[in-house]
C-alpha cells in the first residue's frame, strides 16, 4: 500500500501490534497503546514541501513531533506546528514502513522496551536496526 497525502491512518506497530496513541490526559504524551478507535489514535498524514511528511492528530490537531534531548530515546510528543518526517519502506520489507527525522536517516521511530505492547510504552527514536519494533503498517482510519 502507498501512504496517500491527506489520508487518515492508525500507525501500527509490527512487533507490538500497538497503534501511536496521543494522550487523553497531557495531550503531549506519545504511546503506544492497544487499537480503541479513538480520534487520538488517527493521524492525518500530509506531504509537504521537500517529500517530508506530517502527521495531525484527529483528536487534537496536535502533531507528531520530538521532545528535548538527542540520540537513543528521545521521546515523540505532540506539538503545535507540524512537524517534518521521512518516510521510507523497509529495505526488507516494502509493505511497511520506517519513519525518521529528517537528516536523522539512522535513528527510527521505535516503540520502546524492544516493541513492548503494553499500553502506554513510550514511542522513541533509537538508532536503526533490523528490530520489527522499529517498523509500522499505515493502516487506513
Amino acid at each position: 500500500m502507498s501512504i496517500q497525502s491527506g489520508n487518515t491512518y492508525k500507525l501500527v506497530n509490527v512487533k507490538g501490534g500497538t497503534v501511536i496513541d496521543l494522550s487523553g490526559t497531557d495531550g503531549t504524551s506519545v504511546l503506544g497503546w492497544n487499537d480503541h478507535g479513538g480520534d487520538n489514535q488517527k493521524w492525518v498524514v500530509e506531504q509537504n514541501l521537500g517529500n517530508q511528511w506530517s502527521f495531525k492528530n484527529v483528536g487534537s490537531g496536535r502533531y507528531l513531533g520530538l521532545g528535548e534531548g538527542h540520540g537513543n530515546g528521545r521521546r515523540l510528543e505532540g506539538v503545535e506546528e507540524p512537524f517534518g518526517w521521512d518516510i521510507f519502506p523497509d529495505e526488507e520489507d516494502s509493505s511497511v514502513y520506517r519513519i525518521n527525522a529528517p537528516g536523522l536517516t539512522h535513528f527510527n521511530v521505535d516503540l520502546s522496551d524492544h516493541g513492548n505492547s503494553e499500553n502506554g510504552t513510550p514511542i522513541a527514536l533509537w538508532g536503526k536496526w533490523k528490530g520489527t519494533n522499529q517498523k509500522w503498517r499505515f493502516e487506513e482510519a
